[in-house]
């Protein structure tokens, strides 16, 4: 990534949009190749950062804490958010080289998850697993879309949707994946759920509302 960094893809890295602001945001990685590539580009530098910290325990009573604050007051920190954003830009910037894996070296079978985050902020995430040696895909997740609709799986990867197949209505949903892009599975690649008419986007890329969306990561 070479240009100004966009901070609405950084946040979304971070999980830190919610409500319309991440509707908007997840509709840009299935329209806007470029955005999409440095939503995975952040999610793929982050990663790298967040796994040379170990997990600290939180203090007792945080959670009872943040519980009683009012919903109000996210929205006035979120500026700091923004201002954390960069601080971390600043950080991956000075960080050395050598914290790069060599490029051509992740494994190429094996399994991969991910929890697709909804754009409905009350629904649970939905569980997807990429088989690598069986070539498939299972979503655990039904009775997505609504009536007259179908859900259709995408994997975005260079910042370019690719169709991976209709959902079931009911049950949960396997489904094999092409060989172009089971070659090209990788972590931090991103998974969507959009909805459709019956029979699946009439395009190549989605034409209806993300509702679900999450980056792969090894198991």
């Amino acid at each position: 990534m070479t240009t100004e960094p966009d901070m609405m893809a950084a946040e979304l890295a971070l999980g830190l949009l919610e409500g319309d602001e991440r509707a908007q945001a997840l509709r840009r990685t299935l329209s806007d190749p470029e955005f999409a590539r440095e939503v995975e580009w952040w999610r793929e530098k982050f990663a790298l950062m967040f796994a040379e910290y170990d997990s600290v325990p939180a203090p007792s009573g945080l959670i009872d804490n943040i519980g009683r604050k009012p919903r109000r007051t996210f929205r006035f920190a979120l500026p700091a958010g923004m201002a954390a954003v960069a601080a971390v830009l600043l950080v991956m910037v000075l960080q050395p080289d050598g914290i790069v894996p060599p490029a051509g070296n992740e494994p190429s079978s094996g399994s991969l998850s991910a929890a697709l985050q909804p754009t409905d902020a009350q629904t649970a995430p939905i569980s997807a697993v990429v088989d690598r040696d069986a070539g498939q895909v299972r979503v655990a997740a039904s009775a997505l879309a609504p009536a007259g609709k179908v859900a259709q799986l995408w994997i975005i990867r260079d910042g370019v949707p690719r169709s991976v197949g209709l959902l079931s209505a009911t049950g949960a949903t396997r489904l094999a994946l092409p060989a172009a892009e089971r070659a090209a599975l990788r972590p931090g690649l991103v998974v969507a759920i959009s909805i459709e008419p019956p029979g699946g986007s009439p395009k190549v890329t989605p034409t209806g509302p993300v509702v679900a969306t999450g980056p792969l990561v090894v198991i």
